[in-house]
């Protein structure tokens, strides 16, 4: 039996990024410390992102900015 074709809009995306061994030492030791699972961490911030409005996605990104520049790719 033939597969049905899924829409694009229903379609997943997967990325990948890359820490800083530092970085990605001090985000597992506060997991850690606070959560059993660092995808739980992922989830929390992935959620809190998506729920926030407009001009609050905009503070953490500014936030982001200051802190580690603008990266080649957002240029």
């Amino acid at each position: 039996m033939a597969r049905p074709r899924i829409s694009p809009e229903l379609q997943t995306v997967q990325r990948t990024y890359r820490f800083n061994q530092k970085l990605f030492d001090d985000f597992e030791y506060d997991c850690a410390r606070n959560l059993a699972n660092p995808k739980h961490v992922l989830e929390a911030l992935i959620l809190h992102w998506l729920e926030s409005k407009p001009a609050v996605r905009s503070v953490i990104a500014e936030k982001h900015h200051k802190r580690f520049g603008v990266t080649p790719t957002e240029d």
